[in-house]
């Protein structure tokens, strides 16, 4: 499971992660999504980051339930927490919530297999409070979280720290009435409490929607003092798309001593450098978040052993959204792969190539997807083989270009028969 943090990825989107694209793109409202602005080098003020978001009904649950959070925290870090009894019995729901979620499921088998101990619901419970609501002291700020920092976002002076996850961010930038449980605390207290101040995008990064760099301004609400905070995040980034359940769990792979995670991450064809700070005992996270590299993508062009070989990686209309990986009896000619047109044009696919995690390919011919349509694709059984143990799907247009990559976990396709939804 050298692709955990793909892994994880996926395994939200199936369930809470809403996708990510640009604002030209077109969203699925019953797969949820998120756009991202195109235009992020514009200096205007008033630019909106994520310009427009569709969470399904289905989905909803657990950002809910973490936005009854948003307002429990002292926002200066030097400053007392005081939790009340309905404070504690809010982060007990949204963990319970998160538990046995798809992302966090992948991420416990993970964990387990790495550092060879078995991990009960009981214990994966007790991992992720201790790592993300443990209070802890550090340089002499008496009650830090992990999940205070990198969730909600805090105050140092005159900056804001940590305020990683994209969800707060969109709600802060327009819509913090539903921060505050659409309830009026104080005067002034206005709902969007975001200025952008410009783009610390890296080249190739404007492409890949599932993150975004920045920096801005936050007026934070201090609850304790009735007052708003104007503080600055110089330059500040966050994965986008993705659940509260999937950032934990990424973060929870990646602090996790034993299981020793890779640092680095390839989610959708972007490598990101993850980072990640700990208590000074290492037992809570301090902070986490992901710093875009390169586009990148992991092929193999000689149908040998898996090779990390960078190639054009492009975002496109079509996309891979299901696939039959265990078909009931034999698997040669029963399995399937399922793509979406997303755009507004019908989209010819010859030349275009499917391939899975060991470099197998299958050239398609013949097949158009008009529109908003799917086209369901069986497999040859001398060419793509999708492995029952996990792996992966890539899909290369005519230009060998990278249009899109899933991947799946052993977990997932246990069942013959259940065609698995990305």
């Amino acid at each position: 499971m050298s692709d955990i943090y793909q892994l994880i990825w996926d395994a939200d989107q199936s369930e809470s992660g809403v996708v990510p694209m640009l604002d030209t793109q077109q969203g699925d409202p019953a797969l949820g999504y998120v756009k991202v602005n195109s235009e992020l080098g514009d200096q205007d003020q008033s630019l909106k980051v994520l310009t427009d978001v569709n969470i399904p009904e289905t989905k909803q649950r657990t950002y809910a339930l973490c936005r009854e959070l948003f307002d429990n925290y002292a926002l200066p870090e030097r400053d007392q927490e005081n939790e009340t009894p309905d404070e504690r019995e809010e982060v007990h729901d949204l963990v319970h919530a998160m538990v046995d979620t798809a992302p966090m499921q992948v991420a416990r088998e993970y964990v387990a297999q790495a550092s060879g101990t078995s991990i009960t619901r009981e214990r994966w419970y007790n991992t992720i409070m201790e790592m993300w609501f443990r209070r802890f002291s550090m340089g002499g700020d008496p009650h830090l979280s992990g999940f205070e920092h990198v969730v909600v976002g805090e105050q140092e002076g005159s900056k804001a720290q940590g305020y990683h996850y994209w969800y707060k961010y969109y709600l802060d930038d327009g819509f913090a009435h539903l921060v505050d449980d659409a309830q009026e605390r104080f005067p002034g207290l206005v709902s969007d409490r975001i200025i952008y101040l410009g783009t610390k995008q890296t080249d190739g990064q404007g492409q890949f929607p599932e993150s975004v760099t920045i920096s801005y301004k936050w007026h934070a609400p201090d609850y304790d003092r009735d007052a708003m905070r104007p503080l600055t995040k110089p330059i500040g980034g966050f994965f986008v798309g993705c659940s509260v359940e999937g950032l934990l769990a990424l973060g929870t792979v990646r602090a996790h001593l034993g299981a020793r995670a890779p640092k680095e991450a390839i989610i959708n064809g972007a490598r990101y450098s993850l980072k990640l700070f700990r208590s000074q005992d290492n037992k809570n996270i301090r902070t986490f978040y992901p710093v875009f590299l390169a586009a990148v993508e992991s092929v193999n062009d000689n149908g040998g052993s898996e090779a990390t070989t960078p190639i054009p990686a492009i975002k496109g209309d079509i996309r891979i959204i299901a696939a039959l990986i265990n078909p009931e009896g034999p698997d040669a000619g029963k399995e399937a792969i399922t793509l979406i047109n997303t755009g507004r044009v019908n989209t010819n696919l010859d030349g275009w190539t499917l391939g899975d995690k060991n470099g197998k390919r299958q050239l398609l011919t013949g097949t158009t997807i008009n529109a908003g349509d799917t086209a369901r694709i069986v497999l040859d059984p001398s060419g793509v083989q999708l492995s029952n143990s996990g792996g992966k799907i890539f899909l290369l247009n005519n230009a060998k270009q990278s249009v899109h990559t899933v991947t799946y976990s052993k977990g997932q396709v246990k069942k013959q028969g259940i065609t698995i939804v990305f």
